[in-house]
């Protein structure tokens, strides 16, 4: 008798797997880990993702690229003094709520591109979307637009590097302070 599909299983290997990327990188998340960590068979790994680890890391980057772009769609309203600070809390309270041990799952696929190339590519296309969804964020609250990509970019850039600085000295600081200073940038390019 064949096994019946259990969504909410695949699911919970799909986001531990997320997690241990988000600690330990890609490379360092092996299948027996993600076995011992979500509580599954080995075979269950292999029923819920034929293709392997790499689809499953692939279907994780996937999950983590849908809820940050869900959570940048949120803030599309928001004045720049609002949006960009919820935007780094995020980070500030993942990174503090797991002592500075867990980053973003899409830098680690970005990252690991030699071992996992689809998680790249994943992880570029994901990027282009946000620095395209943010420059039309910028447009909404009067950047003019020959300045919206490029700003997008920095923003992204200077986020997810705050993230990855906070994570090394283990402090939330370097977060607070990208986006004091993006939130004076952003300010500053408006037109009246």
């Amino acid at each position: 008798m064949a096994r019946r599909p259990d969504p909410a299983k695949r699911e919970r290997i799909v986001h531990t797997t997320r997690e241990l990327m988000r600690r330990r990188g890609v490379a360092g998340t092996t299948m027996l880990d993600v076995v011992a960590e979500a509580g599954a068979s080995r075979g269950s790994l292999y029923h819920y993702f034929p293709g392997g680890r790499s689809e499953m890391v692939a279907d994780a980057v996937r999950e983590a690229v849908e809820d940050y772009s869900a959570a940048l769609l949120a803030l599309v309203d928001l004045e720049p003094a609002e949006a960009i600070p919820l935007i780094v809390e995020v980070w500030r309270a993942e990174a503090e709520a797991s002592d500075y041990t867990a980053g973003c799952p899409v830098v680690a696929a970005a990252l690991g591109g030699e071992s996992e190339p689809v998680a790249r590519e994943l992880a570029g296309q994901a990027f282009s979307d946000w620095t395209e969804a943010v420059a039309g964020w910028l447009l909404h609250v009067g950047v003019p637009s020959e300045r919206t990509a490029s700003l997008a970019t920095l923003m992204l850039a200077a986020v997810e590097g705050a993230v990855v600085v906070g994570l090394a000295q283990h402090s939330s600081e370097p977060m607070l302070r990208v986006a004091d200073e993006l939130v004076r940038i952003v300010e500053a390019e408006r037109v009246s």
